[in-house]
This record gives structure tokens, C-alpha cells and sequence, in this order.
């Protein structure tokens, strides 16, 4: 068949064109230096290819993540660091305090450093991180977490949210720990019991805090707050101590009572004191609240005694004291009619022995120093309480002024009240610290791995995708050996014509 000059024009010219393209695909290829860019280059390989890219992808947002827990955590550690720093502080100079020969004087200056330390760690519990967000208010990170209130009180106004980043596949880290669980919720006392004295104590006794000696027996009487009240001291000598106990019976207020003195000497006393030990019948003496007909105001009634014309008055906030036959209570808050309490004796009146222990209900405690009559201690359940709370009470502590028994006695045992959970709170920071360190570890590890992760996974897909240059360079100068070939032969034809 003869082909005619068109054909054999055209032919040419579309050799030539695949050539170009070819070559243009081939230059597409060296600049990127890919060996497969659409799916038409390797249809097999593309699909693994992609899946690879994606996995280098998520990988790479994990090591970010990391990189912002490491931060977060490592900023952390330095606040906790510094707080543990203060808190160091703070009790030597609590045990340093307790020093006899620190007069008025003396005790006010360390007052003002506590007052300096206080202030440095609410500093140190706002601190803010790189982007200006505090990193002790969980998730409320635009709202300054500790603030203090009209009366001086520290407040917190973060949450208890942890933020946390997903640093690898099913690996969630937390970022940091909410200013509530580190400041905020410090058990009082030794965890279990706070010892305290009355205000109106004259002697120089002071109560140890109670330990638990027989868990078995104690966890019988969990919740109940006890009181220790002196009696009898004539002749000097003779004083002699009471164990009682105060519970709700029929609660719906919102009062606290406890007892603050026993006078057994009193005419009328066998009226409203049980005259047998528990648990024997008779023991419980019920305290009743009888609303009047003024609005706040109740009357009193312990063993159906009433304490008429003495009523308490629950629209005055200050703690009132209320005296029936020998009995005292003091009370707070807000009771509501046929409220009741009872008390129970657990220790008759024995006497008094210099650094005597007190054993009852599983517990033990000791009393020491001198004690006066109508003395009296109370032994309550540790609560949690804020570590600015626990400096402020060192602070007015160390404010209470004279040197006689009562005051020096009140000062011995609100102080150690305050190394006991000047203890606790670094014992709570200590925990952690130890937290933030394993999240760290965990951080590093993990980076690590993602990392190995990420090495393999671009090898693999540097094999799948990467382009061998020695062979494309090669075979894009062949191709472009053939196109300049065709190009010569395609200008020839013409000029025949």
C-alpha cells in the first residue's frame, strides 16, 4: 500500500508528540525526583503510598504533640519544684518558731516572712505558660485560678479538668494537673484526727494528735469528733479528765456543735451527765434545738434541760457557748427546729497524769503540761484544707499575743497542727512530682518510638516512590536522543517538500 505524503507527515508529527510528552513526563519526574507521582505510574504502589504518607502525617502531628506535653509537663516540674521550695521553708521556720525563747517580737517577724512566702506561692500556682495560659486552672486556662477574696482568703477559680495530648496510637498523656488537686484539698492534721485546744484554756496542756491503734475497733466509731475536759482540780493536783463524744442523732440544719466544758461540781450536773461508759444503757444524753418564735433564734435542751432564758442566736455568725447544769456547748451555724445531737462519755472522770496516754475507741493520744480546771481539747476528723489557708493559720498563730500557759499551749498546738499538713502537702506534692516524672519518661519513650516508626515507614516509602536518578537521567537523554531524531527527520520531509 503506497502512503501518501500526509500520512506520512502526520505520523511523524504524532511520533514527535509522544516524544515531547514523554520527555516532559520524564523532566516532571527528575525535577521531583519521584519515581511515582500519578496513579498511572505504578497503580500497585500508589495506594501504599498513600497510606504510608498519611501514616508519616499522623506521626509527625504525634511528635508535635510530645513536644508540647514535654513543655507543659517540664514547666510544671518547675513550678512544683519551687513550691516544694516555699513549702521547705515554711516549716523550718514553723519549727523554728517553736523555739521558748522567741519573744512577741520574734514571732512577728517570722509572721512576716510566712506573709512574703504566701504570697510567693500564689504567685508560683499562677504561673502562665508560653501562650499566656495558666497552667494550674485544668481547663480554664484564660482565668487566673487563685484569687483572693474581699477577707484575704485565697479562692480557686480554675476546674478540676486535665488537659491531655495524644502523643502516639492509644497514648493519651496529661498535660498538667488542675491547682485543686496540688493546693486545695491538703488533709488536715495527720490525716486522720486534728487536735486543738480552747481558746479559753488556762493551763499549758497540750494534746498530741490521736493515731489509730486498732483499725478494727476505730472504723466502729468512724466520724465522730471527741472531747477531753479537765475537772475537779481542788485540791491542786487532783484534776481529772473526761472523754466525751458529739454526733448528729436527727440533722437537717446546717450547726456544728462540740463541748467545751464540763463542770462536774455543779449542783445540777447528775441532770445532763450519763453516769455510765458506753456502750451501757443510759450513756447518750440527747441535745435538742427548739425553735422560738423569732426567726434564727433556739432554745437549748441537753437531756431535756432547757437552757431558757439563754437561747442561741444563730443570726450572729461568731461562735456562741451555751451552759446547762455544768455543761457546756459551743455551737455555730444554722440548725433547724428538732435538730438533735447526742453526746456520749466514753472515758470517766480520771485523774490526771503528767504525759499520761489516753486510749479509747481504738485511737491513742497523750496530754502533757499542766491543765486547770474547765480545760478542755477536742480531738475532730481531719477535713482537707488549702496549703494558703494552713500558712494563714500559722500567720495568726504566731500573732496570738502574750506569754502565759494558755496562749504559749494554744500557740504549740496550732503550730504543729500546721507542720502536720505543712507535711501532708508536701507528701501530696511529692506524689506529684513523681506523676509528672513518669508522664516525662513516658513522653520520651514514646518519641522514641514514634520516631523508629516514622524512620521505617519513609524507608519503605522511599523505595516505593523515590526515583533511581542514574536510570532516569539515563533514559530521559535516550529519550531525548530519539526525539531529537524524529525532530531532524520531521525538518528534512519538510524542506523536500
Amino acid at each position: 500500500m503506497r502512503i501518501s505524503s500526509q500520512v506520512f507527515f502526520q505520523r511523524n508529527t504524532k511520533n514527535m508528540l509522544t516524544h515531547q510528552t514523554q520527555l516532559s513526563e520524564k523532566n516532571i519526574h527528575l525535577a521531583t525526583q519521584k519515581r511515582v507521582i500519578n496513579a498511572s505510574d505504578d497503580a500497585v504502589a500508589i495506594a501504599t503510598i498513600q497510606r504510608l504518607k498519611q501514616d508519616v502525617s499522623v506521626a509527625d502531628q504525634y511528635v508535635k504533640n510530645g513536644g508540647m506535653a514535654e513543655t507543659a509537663n517540664a514547666l510544671e516540674s518547675i513550678s512544683l519544684a519551687q513550691t516544694t521550695n516555699i513549702l521547705q521553708r515554711t516549716r523550718e521556720l514553723m519549727v523554728t518558731s517553736g523555739n521558748e525563747t522567741y519573744n512577741e517580737e520574734g514571732r512577728e517577724a517570722i509572721a512576716t516572712e510566712l506573709e512574703h512566702l504566701r504570697e510567693e506561692l500564689v504567685g508560683v500556682a499562677n504561673t502562665k505558660d508560653g501562650n499566656s495560659q495558666y497552667i494550674f486552672s485544668g481547663f480554664e486556662v484564660d482565668i487566673e485560678p487563685f484569687q483572693k477574696n474581699e477577707f484575704g482568703t485565697v479562692e480557686y477559680h480554675g476546674d478540676d479538668g486535665n488537659r491531655s495530648y495524644q502523643i502516639g496510637s492509644g497514648v493519651a498523656i496529661q498535660g498538667g494537673d488542675p491547682g485543686s488537686a496540688i493546693f486545695m484539698q491538703i488533709p488536715e492534721g495527720n490525716g486522720s484526727f486534728v487536735a486543738e485546744a480552747n481558746n479559753h484554756n488556762s493551763g499549758s496542756g497540750v494534746l498530741d494528735v490521736a493515731s489509730i491503734i486498732d483499725t478494727k475497733v476505730a472504723d466502729k466509731f468512724q466520724g465522730l469528733d471527741y472531747t477531753i475536759s479537765i475537772s475537779d482540780s481542788i485540791p491542786k493536783g487532783t484534776e481529772k479528765y473526761s472523754v466525751y463524744s458529739t454526733a448528729k442523732e436527727n440533722v437537717t440544719g446546717d450547726a456544728s456543735i462540740k463541748i467545751s466544758k464540763v463542770d462536774l461540781t455543779d449542783v445540777n450536773i447528775a441532770s445532763v451527765n450519763p453516769n455510765s461508759v458506753y456502750p451501757d444503757a443510759g450513756s447518750d444524753v440527747d441535745i435538742d434545738f427548739v425553735a422560738t418564735l423569732v426567726p434564727g433564734e433556739f432554745e437549748v435542751r441537753i437531756n431535756n434541760q432547757s437552757s431558757l432564758p439563754n437561747i442561741y442566736n444563730a443570726n450572729n455568725n461568731a461562735h456562741q457557748e451555751i451552759t446547762i447544769n455544768g455543761i457546756s456547748i459551743e455551737i455555730s451555724g444554722m440548725p433547724n427546729n428538732g435538730d438533735q445531737y447526742k453526746i456520749t462519755k466514753y472515758i470517766e472522770p480520771t485523774t490526771y497524769k503528767e504525759g499520761q496516754s489516753i486510749e479509747f475507741n481504738g485511737i491513742k493520744t497523750k496530754l502533757k503540761g499542766e491543765v486547770n480546771e474547765f480545760d478542755s481539747f477536742s480531738l475532730r476528723q481531719s477535713g482537707t484544707k488549702d496549703i494558703f489557708s494552713t500558712i494563714q493559720d500559722a500567720i495568726d498563730t504566731l500573732r496570738i499575743p502574750g506569754d502565759a500557759d494558755g496562749p504559749t499551749a494554744q500557740r504549740e498546738m496550732r503550730l504543729d497542727t500546721v507542720r502536720h499538713q505543712i507535711d501532708n502537702a508536701m507528701g501530696n506534692i511529692s506524689t506529684v512530682v513523681t506523676s509528672v516524672g513518669a508522664r516525662r519518661r513516658t513522653i520520651e519513650n514514646q518519641h522514641e518510638s514514634t520516631v523508629d516508626f516514622q524512620l521505617s515507614n519513609k524507608k519503605t516509602l522511599s523505595n516505593l516512590e523515590d526515583l533511581d536518578m542514574a536510570s532516569a537521567i539515563s533514559e530521559f537523554k535516550l529519550q531525548m536522543t530519539s526525539y531529537q531524531y524524529s525532530n531532524r527527520s520531521n525538518r528534512s520531509y519538510r524542506k523536500r517538500l
